[in-house]
């Protein structure tokens, strides 16, 4: 033994215990103690537990040898041994109860004492080797959420060890009932399984292994797999079926998200890939093959074939390596063929996974079919920039191809010529010949202008028999004279439509940058001045724009002071337009629209504001003071009326990109307490299209609350390309769209477009410049479209906007 035996004696005699504890030290025995009494003795036991306790059954106390025993903390298995001379049997019987490891009738030897002690130890050695196995078996089955069990085949008596019960986790030693209760708590759907089981068991003695669910009062069901075989009877004939249950709920839930997942990633319209970290495809699911029309023998164990070397520029594979290498995650849209040839526009990412040390395991692109979205914004591009007609440019690009042609052309000083042309007398054709002749001699005007002109000329059709030719790095007049010159003897070479021999002729008229105006607007509307000069000359002619640039700088110079002091003296007002519900008709909100109480020319709208305020630099003071002005009044009219509508503000580039603008309308909403989703900024599309700060300053404004909205949506040039990353609310479709329809087909065409890609883009849709009871009636029935323009109110003093609104109900109800 590794430390010595410690035998506790309960005698009361105490010659005898004394006799007692002598014998024992002959026999090697070193360590013992004595005690007289029942409780002495068990609260010893509580500081010192002996190895061995030799028990008289009748001792001092209140509680004799037997009920001290009884007392004995079961967990501590003492071996007791009772040394009596009392062997009645009442007394043996109740003496047996406690389970003693020996009886010895006093007198005995002590040979005999030596040898019921050492039996004992022995006895007790294999009991606590067999507790603790049964106590590492019950940790382990406690651990697997495992219970064993057996079923007595005759008496349908079930008992288990392990978890207490099946719907319930709680360690017990052994649990016992019938077959039947046990049945009770297995689900209603699952019975006649169990119940199947257990027959074929008992039938043909097979091992059988069935999953089913049990109640749970406090978690509903839970799921156990049982395994179980017959035994034959033992000596008893006593056929049992042994087995184990083992608690899946956990696993069952893993699966069943995992075949939730595995029905994502196989029925999902985008493609999934896993690749290795070599980027090399290890898994890919059918929306891959199908949106790439690749197979899997050329795909798996391959990177994707469209971020191949040879499909990516060097810089840019270099670039997507130390991108997921760092980040962990890469985005790019990519136009490639698909396997049949077919051009296609994927939107690709890939996500780097790791584990849980931080370690790269494999990545999960996922690949976005964009190809109908990329030609739906190719058509809308198109059309909303070329004409229908002749697929020529429109006013719109014409106008954006002119501002680029100034901004190339400013830092070497060289000139810009504006050649605006008009058909003589085309309404006469339209008149006698009928419009689909005119359309062709539009066709006829536009193929001789392109073949006298160069290549990098733009050539545009401005609507009806009006053409814009633009030339940048002109050498002078006098070469821009000669290029209309040839024009005006090219179209008057004969040619024979509808069977009529027929000539053309033009006037045109000619503006230059920097000579007549900076600004492409100006140069186009200057142009078009001379160009009625022309044709007040006797047509047929060109003439040049005059300058009137010293008239226009005295204008300015005034108008910049007068606006000044207007700002000071606080001459500058708002005026609101109603915004309107097509379908409740109900005003929902109002924009702000900047006016100047002149004192000498009276009420002056925008036009006569922006350019100066633009150009002297007080664009931002003033802007600040719209937003202001706009917050606080839309505040007002929360408090007076309770009526929360929402005001638009029109927002400048030079707010924009002004430091911490964001910051500015924060601070305006606080001063005036109106919430941010009460407060709408507009900004044009030539404002956002490619300006990665004023994008972020659109993110900063988002950030604040505001609602942003695209005003004039349609007039720009690059921004379709970026709208959908932008966290833009609503478009606000431009008036030049919205004053054809419904009789204009191109009209028409282009602003169902355009509210086609808004309801794909979740955006919502105002519509400017509604004047005609044809064009609300045509958008009153498009869902979620609001309604701006002269048909409901012009803009009026904040005062009036409310009987305003009456006013409006009273016009819905007669329409």
């Amino acid at each position: 033994m590794l430390h010595p035996v410690h035998i506790m004696i309960v005698e009361d005699e105490r010659i005898i215990a004394l006799h007692l504890r002598k014998q024992l030290e002959r026999l090697g025995y070193e360590r013992t103690s004595v005690h007289t009494a029942g409780y002495d003795a068990l609260k010893a036991i509580e500081r010192d537990p002996p190895d061995i306790i030799l028990m008289d059954i009748r001792i001092d106390g209140d509680i004799d040898g037997i009920e001290t025993a009884a007392g004995i903390p079961p967990h501590l298995m003492i071996p007791v041994i009772y040394l009596s001379a009392h062997s009645e049997d009442a007394t043996l019987a109740r003496a047996q109860k406690t389970r003693p490891y020996g009886f010895l009738i006093k007198p005995f030897s002590e040979r005999e004492l030596h040898a019921t002690i050492q039996m004992a130890l022995e006895r007790r050695i294999a009991e606590l080797a067999l507790r603790d196995t049964q106590q590492r078996l019950s940790l382990a089955m406690t651990a697997a959420q495992m219970s064993c069990w057996e079923i007595d085949v005759a008496t349908r008596q079930m008992q288990r060890t392990g978890l207490g019960s099946f719907s319930h986790l709680q360690e017990t030693e052994t649990v016992t009932e019938s077959w039947d209760d046990f049945l009770e708590r297995v689900a209603p759907e699952d019975r006649a399984m169990v119940r199947k089981a257990f027959t074929y068991a008992i039938h043909n003695g097979e091992f059988y292994d069935i999953v089913f669910r049990t109640i749970d009062e406090e978690r509903g069901y839970r799921w156990l797999r049982a395994r179980g075989k017959l035994f034959p009877g033992d000596r008893n004939a006593t056929m049992r079926i042994i087995g184990m249950t083992q608690d899946i709920t956990d696993q069952r839930h893993t699966q069943d998200k995992l075949r939730e997942a595995m029905a994502v990633y196989e029925t999902t319209q985008d493609g999934i890939l896993i690749l290795d970290p070599n980027l090399k495809i290890t898994n890919a699911n059918k929306a891959y093959y199908r949106i790439t029309g690749t197979m899997p023998q050329s795909t798996l164990q391959h990177p994707p074939y469209f971020l191949a070397p040879e499909e990516l520029a060097s810089e840019q594979y270099r670039e997507m390596y130390q991108v997921l290498h760092n980040h962990r995650h890469w985005h790019k849209d990519i136009d490639c063929n698909s396997a049949q040839g077919s051009p296609i526009s994927l939107s690709t990412q890939i996500i780097g996974v790791e584990d849980d040390n931080g370690l790269l395991t494999h990545y999960v692109a996922i690949v976005s079919d964009r190809t109908a979205i990329r030609q739906a914004e190719q058509e809308l591009h198109y059309l909303a920039q070329y004409d229908g007609l002749t697929s020529l440019p429109n006013r719109l690009l014409a106008t954006d191809r002119l501002n680029r042609a100034i901004e190339r052309c400013e830092p070497r000083g060289s000139i810009v010529a504006c050649l605006f042309l008009d058909i003589d007398d085309f309404k006469n054709i339209n008149d006698t010949l009928g419009h689909a002749a005119g359309d062709q001699v539009i066709l006829i005007a536009s193929t001789r202008i392109k073949a006298v002109t160069d290549r990098t000329d733009t050539i545009s059709r401005l609507g009806g028999d009006e053409f814009l030719i633009i030339r940048e790095n002109m050498q002078s007049e006098t070469a821009a004279a000669s290029l209309a010159n040839k024009i005006i003897q090219e179209l008057e070479r004969p040619f024979y439509i509808v069977g009529h021999e027929m000539t053309l002729s033009a006037s045109i008229g000619i503006s230059l940058y920097p000579n007549h105006a900076s600004s492409p607007q100006d140069l186009i509307r200057l142009a078009d001045t001379a160009m009625y000069a022309a044709k007040d000359r006797g047509r047929r002619t060109y003439a040049f724009y005059e300058s009137e640039m010293t008239e226009n700088a005295t204008h300015y110079m005034t108008r910049s002071l007068e606006l000044r002091r207007g700002l000071e003296n606080n001459e500058l007002v708002l005026h609101y337009q109603p915004q309107i519900d097509a379908k409740t008709e109900q005003m929902i909100g109002v924009e702000a629209l900047l006016r100047w109480n002149h004192p000498k020319h009276g009420l002056l709208g925008p036009m006569e504001i922006i350019p100066i305020a633009e150009q002297s630099g007080l664009i931002v003071e003033i802007g600040n003071w719209v937003i202001r002005e706009a917050c606080t009044q839309a505040r007002t009219w929360q408090d007076e009326f309770g009526e929360k509508i929402r005001v638009a503000v029109n927002v400048s580039a030079r707010q924009m990109q002004s430091s911490g603008f964001a910051d500015t309308v924060q601070h305006e909403l606080a001063l005036s307490g109106l919430p941010a989703e009460f407060l709408e900024l507009e900004v044009t599309e030539s404002m956002i299209q490619d300006e990665d700060a004023m994008i972020q300053t659109l993110h900063d404004l988002r950030e604040v609350g505001v609602s942003l909205t695209i005003d004039d949506f349609g007039t720009g040039y690059s921004c379709l390309r970026s709208i959908k990353s932008l966290p833009i609310k609503r478009l606000k479709i431009d008036r030049a769209f919205i004053k054809g329809i419904p009789d204009n087909s191109d009209d028409v065409a282009l602003v169902d477009a355009m509210l086609a890609m808004a309801g794909s883009l979740g955006l919502q849709v105002t519509a400017e410049g509604v004047e005609t009871r044809q064009q609300h009636a045509y958008l009153r029935n498009i869902d979620g479209m609001e309604l701006q323009g002269f048909l409901f109110s012009k803009p009026v003093p904040a005062d009036e906007i409310f009987v305003r609104k009456d006013s409006a109900a009273k016009f819905h109800k007669s329409v």
